[in-house]
């Protein structure tokens, strides 16, 4: 099997970023289907994720003597109420949330694609 080169390495993580974000901003307008987790808890997973390929990008970047990628400058998404629902829609999934005693949010995320991050 043929060993991935740095170049494909960082296009991997460029792209899972890009996808990942593109992941969390649906399920903030669209909510999901997870029939255990609230859409706030998905969301700070997938929020995880992205802070893991900017670090691994960080450490392929230092490691190669390479400039960061402008990925690795998107805006992080904030971390959300883990309670946090898009919709309250889903009639039979938030009223089983709301029998286990979860507390439901539904105030909306701000989330500014346009400033700069480090990180």
């Amino acid at each position: 099997m043929k060993k991935k080169t740095v170049k494909d390495q960082l296009q991997k993580y460029r792209e899972s970023i890009i996808e990942r974000l593109e992941h969390w901003k649906h399920i903030k307008k669209n909510g999901c289907n997870d029939p255990f987790w609230a859409d706030g808890c998905n969301m700070n997973l997938i929020r995880n994720h992205i802070i893991y390929y900017k670090g691994e990008i960080a450490q392929i970047c230092k490691e190669n003597r390479l400039v960061l990628p402008e990925e690795y400058y998107i805006p992080l998404p904030p971390e959300v109420d883990s309670g946090y629902m898009a919709k309250l829609d889903q009639k039979e999934r938030v009223q089983r949330f709301r029998q286990e005693g979860r507390k439901l949010v539904t105030k909306k995320i701000e989330y500014d694609e346009t400033q700069l991050s480090l990180f």
